[in-house]
């Protein structure tokens, strides 16, 4: 794994927080978007991008999508663990997860974001 993807799954991992504190749904917006931005700039998802002949115009709806499923599934998980238990398994506040989400997102950005970045 490189450092992109360490803090992709850090971003995951605030979805999955999300759904077993059982935290609203909406989050998983707010979260997705985190990962739209961390994907956009992870040097080898560009690479990808520029070998496929895609601009970033062009591969956007799909990355959109694709971040809109994997935050939902992160955060199915968390509440699929949580559902047996009958409610939410960490009493978390709101902006946990999406403090965690945006730590992630943040550092992806900064590596993304570094001059010369391979990921």
């Amino acid at each position: 794994m490189n450092l992109p993807q360490i803090f992709y799954a850090v971003i995951l991992f605030g979805a999955f927080l999300g759904g077993t504190a059982g935290i609203d749904a909406w989050v998983i917006l707010v979260i997705a978007a985190f990962a739209v931005v961390a994907t956009v700039f992870d040097p080898a998802a560009k690479a990808k991008r520029a070998a496929e002949g895609k601009t970033l115009t062009k591969a956007l709806p799909m990355i959109v999508v694709n971040q809109v499923i994997w935050a939902n599934l992160a955060f199915l998980i968390g509440l699929g663990l949580a559902w047996p238990f009958g409610g939410s398994i960490l009493a978390l506040p709101l902006l946990v997860p999406v403090i965690v989400s945006g730590i992630g997102c943040a550092g992806a950005l900064a590596v993304g974001m570094k001059p010369g970045a391979k990921g």
